[in-house]
């Protein structure tokens, strides 16, 4: 039993943060593309605009997923310290985008281990035009939280 918990203490401790910055330039995820192990943390930092974070159905852009996550919308800049939290249960592809607006329609995707066939630059021509949808009751599937 010990054994299982100092295992457990060592996954936690190896585990990466990933930080996605959210708006930084325009209509953008930066990067639009990681790649993450699961137990990894992925941070979502609003750096500029008026953005969100939103797991995604590779197949039907701009929707949200069952079973996702969603961030709250958020302003972002240089003083805003709100992340947006989300462990990586298992290295299957996470495409997201953002719901407000027509940002997803104008290419505002992005991924976590996408698939080789399925890349961001797909899920971003596939979104051109698409209606987003915000999920309703966010944020959940991750965690809202300042930076210090």
């Amino acid at each position: 039993m010990i054994f299982t918990r100092l295992l457990s203490l060592a996954a936690v401790a190896s585990a990466a943060t990933i930080v996605v910055d959210v708006g930084k330039g325009g209509l953008t995820f930066t990067p639009d593309s990681v790649t993450a192990a699961k137990g990894d943390i992925v941070e979502f930092h609003f750096v500029g605009g008026v953005h969100d974070a939103v797991k995604g159905d590779f197949d039907k852009p701009c929707t949200p997923l069952a079973g996702g996550f969603a961030s709250t919308t958020e302003t972002g800049s240089a003083t805003n310290k709100n992340i947006f939290r989300v462990t990586v249960n298992d290295t299957a592809p996470v495409y997201y985008y953002c719901s407000v607006g027509a940002h997803c329609a104008n290419g505002m995707v992005a991924a976590i281990n996408p698939a080789a066939d399925k890349t961001v630059e797909a899920y971003r021509t596939a979104s051109k035009g698409a209606k987003s949808v915000r999920p309703v009751g966010a944020p959940f599937g991750g965690e809202m939280t300042t930076s210090t």
